[in-house]
């Protein structure tokens, strides 16, 4: 699943295979109101997706399940 994460903070380290190979602009980035997930971060995030995902983005899908399950998010 996706997860969010700004420039700053960088690529996510996945807890399971696939990895995080991927990165694009919710929406409306910098202004979307994508924030970074982690912890004490409130940059403008950037979506980054699983190799499997990104193979659904290159078919052209563009809205993804974030890891949580909170919400789905629109990338560019």
């Amino acid at each position: 699943m996706a997860i969010a994460r700004c420039e700053e903070c960088g690529r996510p380290q996945a807890t399971k295979p696939p990895e995080y190979t991927a990165a694009h602009d919710p929406q409306g980035h910098p202004n979307s109101g994508v924030v970074c997930g982690t912890k004490g971060c409130e940059n403008p995030a950037k979506i980054w997706l699983k190799s499997d995902e990104e193979a659904e983005y290159v078919q052209g899908v563009r809205v993804f399940d974030i890891r949580t399950n909170s919400a789905k998010v629109r990338v560019e």
